[in-house]
């Protein structure tokens, strides 16, 4: 793993990834970045250990999950660090943020069993503070963003 300064992007990086965003996997020859495309790789190249489902519609349904959370909450977080107007960015983010709520009422995970749904997630999680976020109000999502950040797997990274 390499640290990068994002401030400073180097000449490297911009090389491997023409978007200039981390992270960026090289596995052999292949060059893969976007986050969600990376998980999607590593599913599939590590069949012993699956984080999506089986079923094809419950399939989709965590890829619905996992562009929910990169197209609108965290591109509603970004906006709120870094956009125009933080305050309508956070009215955004907690829109979004209740319908994540109702989405999680009796569900310990999104699609069924722990997925790449959920595991898409764990940044925002761990970044709420920066965004200006509390959870408190929302039961479920903060009993879901629980269960995900103390899994072992998780919480070695954090």
């Amino acid at each position: 793993m390499i640290e990068v300064d994002l401030k400073n992007k180097p000449a490297e990086l911009l090389k491997l990834n023409p978007y200039g965003k981390v992270p960026v996997l090289v596995d052999g020859d292949a060059v893969i970045y976007e986050s969600a495309i990376i998980n999607e790789y590593l599913e599939e190249k590590f069949l012993q250990n699956p984080l999506m489902p089986k079923d094809l519609a419950l399939r989709s349904r965590a890829r619905i999950w996992i562009d929910f959370c990169n197209t609108r909450l965290q591109a509603a977080g970004s906006e709120v660090v870094h956009g125009p107007d933080p305050a309508k960015a956070r009215e955004q983010l907690e829109k979004y943020l209740n319908v994540l709520d109702r989405e999680m009422a009796g569900r310990d995970y999104l699609v069924g069993d722990y997925s790449l749904a959920d595991i898409t997630f764990i940044p925002f999680f761990v970044r709420q503070q920066r965004y200006g976020v509390s959870l408190n109000h929302l039961a479920n999502v903060r009993s879901w963003m629980e269960r995900c950040t103390n899994r072992p797997a998780v919480r070695s990274t954090l």
